[in-house]
């Protein structure tokens, strides 16, 4: 028990760092520390990434969505009825052909 408080003493009171197997070791416990903080900001950036990806993608379907809308907006709109609706809405003396359409090859 007298060992454990002394040990926690030397901790608490910086004592442990002066001692010599731990002296001769200064580089390795340095290695070691920027080893573990590299680790951590790995873990920071990947997540964050992570965050980012799944935004991008959200973002991808919103835009897809939003095409398929536009172009099914765009095919109503350009189909023969829809055309003389809004000829016809806007006042147009244009109407329909009543002979087919004659194709000339060259």
């Amino acid at each position: 028990m007298d060992k454990r408080l002394s040990l926690l003493q030397k901790i608490l009171n910086g004592d442990i760092f002066r001692a010599e197997r731990v002296s001769r070791h200064y580089r390795l416990l340095a290695l070691i520390g920027i080893y573990i903080f590299l680790s951590i900001l790995m873990g920071f950036v990947s997540e964050w990434q992570y965050v980012r990806i799944g935004a991008l993608k959200k973002e991808l379907q919103d835009t897809r969505n939003e095409e398929l809308t536009i172009s099914s907006e765009l095919v109503n709109s350009t189909r023969q009825s829809a055309v003389l609706r809004a000829l016809k809405d806007n006042g147009s003396k244009l109407r329909e052909a009543n002979t087919p359409v004659i194709v000339v090859n060259d």
